[in-house]
């Protein structure tokens, strides 16, 4: 993560490796490709421009987030011993079970449900920070003395893996907190029950409802301990006994240990286990959004066309034999006279031609047969003044279903002047760069046609 931070903002404020760089990048990524490719790449230009005479600042971000999960830890704790505490009645002497189970758990449960459905609506509309974890990494930023916030708006807007990072890493700190608190109640009633003699109640103006509720509850979250330790499981004598009515009077006396067993295994099933089990998966998930970084936002494709030298007329890649060329739209340019351009520049040897406007299996069968033999590679040709978002985007979804994820994609941009190819506008070229890197495929790129 401080690596992905510190790249972010050498990226944000302009920096340049050494011209010596170059060659060893070349060199490094050569026998790579892909992803794996891309990711040596940007290490190395990382490495070249980082000054590690002063703190980055991936560091002081780490450090100021460790400080801040340290001291909500802290504040959760204390929450949670808070919470046990202010529910002792005083006048009675004893806790009321009821309103232990629904402040101390049932508030955590009902947060985790609207955290759950939010996160799946968030998977519709796209990864968006909770309230609390945009607290938290605004808090942690002021921590760290961050006054250039380059690379937290290139992460958070620029979408992908390297935001869902930083979400989950923020997601693990805010669940460890929960942990803290759960363990400041465990803390809270074990205190409590040692020092003091505490008694355990529950009270209703209604006559059964409350009592059948409680009865159910109980016996649904101590199912996971009730039959091999039945004293941690109030019976129904336990809860009948413990019913506090108008009538009566005075301090309760001390337990029932039942009440208070029970209670302490249900903080520590139902309320420590999930919220450590989560900080766990937030920890993984991190780790994985890190792992699957592909760099294909557009700032991250600019630098790599000027780490490797393309310049979007030649490809510097082998060539591929047993190409596909699909002619979008049906675009008029001949083969022959595109071929030159091909072989000498895109280093490409078509197999097969075919026109295509959007690649239907039931209306193109012959380009769905070519493309379900699993060519060397695919170059879509296509005219300048011509681009089509969203069909263009169908075709590529298309040709991803059918050939596989990782087939070279090549899309080769050319006008048409009496059935000859010629060279396309510059703001042509800017329509189709912006159109082909927002696509985020590591194994696709653009082409322009030059005479």
């Amino acid at each position: 993560m401080e690596d992905l931070i510190d790249f972010e903002q050498a990226l944000a404020s302009g920096a340049k490796a050494p011209s010596r760089m170059d060659a060893s990048i070349k060199g490094a990524v050569k026998v790579l490709e892909g992803p794996f490719a891309r990711r040596m790449g940007m290490a190395l230009w990382l490495e070249g421009v980082r000054d590690v005479r002063i703190l980055s600042a991936g560091r002081k971000f780490s450090s100021a987030l460790a400080s801040v999960g340290f001291l909500l830890a802290i504040l959760a704790f204390g929450a949670g011993i808070s919470g046990v505490l202010g529910l002792v009645d005083r006048s009675r002497g004893g806790m009321d079970v009821v309103l232990f189970l629904a402040i101390l758990l049932g508030i955590q449960w009902l947060s985790l449900l609207f955290a759950i459905l939010a996160w799946l609506y968030r998977r519709r509309t796209g990864e968006a920070f909770t309230s609390l974890q945009r607290i938290v990494g605004k808090v942690a930023r002021r921590f760290a003395g961050e006054t250039e916030d380059g690379w937290w708006h290139r992460i958070t807007d620029g979408g992908g893996a390297p935001r869902s990072a930083l979400l989950w890493r923020l997601a693990k700190l805010v669940q460890g907190a929960g942990v803290c608190f759960n363990l400041g109640i465990l803390c809270g009633l074990a205190g409590l029950v040692f020092v003091r003699n505490l008694g355990f109640f529950w009270e209703s103006t209604t006559e059964e409802a409350m009592r059948n509720a409680l009865g159910n509850i109980v016996g649904i979250l101590s199912a996971p301990w009730a039959s091999f330790w039945p004293a941690a499981a109030p019976d129904a004598a336990v809860i009948d006994s413990t019913r506090w009515l108008p009538q009566q009077g005075g301090m309760l006396a001390p337990g029932p240990s039942a009440w208070w067993l029970f209670l302490l295994m249900a903080v520590f099933i139902w309320g420590l286990i999930p919220r450590f089990i989560l900080w766990l998966l937030a920890g993984k998930a991190s780790g994985r959004a890190l792992g699957r970084l592909d760099f294909q936002a557009r700032h991250h494709r600019v630098l790599w066309r000027e780490l490797i030298g393309v310049d979007r007329i030649e490809a510097d890649e082998k060539p591929l034999d047993g190409v596909l060329v699909l002619d979008v739209g049906g675009s008029g340019l001949k083969p022959e006279s595109l071929r030159p351009f091909l072989l000498q520049k895109l280093r490409v040897h078509p197999s097969s031609w075919h026109s295509t406007a959007v690649l239907d299996p039931g209306a193109e069968n012959e380009a769905a047969a070519a493309l379900g033999q699993a060519p060397a590679g695919v170059v879509l040709v296509a005219e300048g003044w011509a681009l089509s978002p969203p069909r263009m985007k169908e075709l590529h979804a298309r040709i991803r279903a059918v050939a596989g994820a990782e087939v070279p994609v090549k899309f080769l941009i050319a006008n048409e002047t009496d059935t000859s190819p010629a060279s396309v506008t510059g703001d042509e070229k800017q329509q189709w760069e912006r159109f082909v890197d927002a696509l985020r495929d590591p194994f696709a790129e653009v082409y322009f046609y030059e005479p």
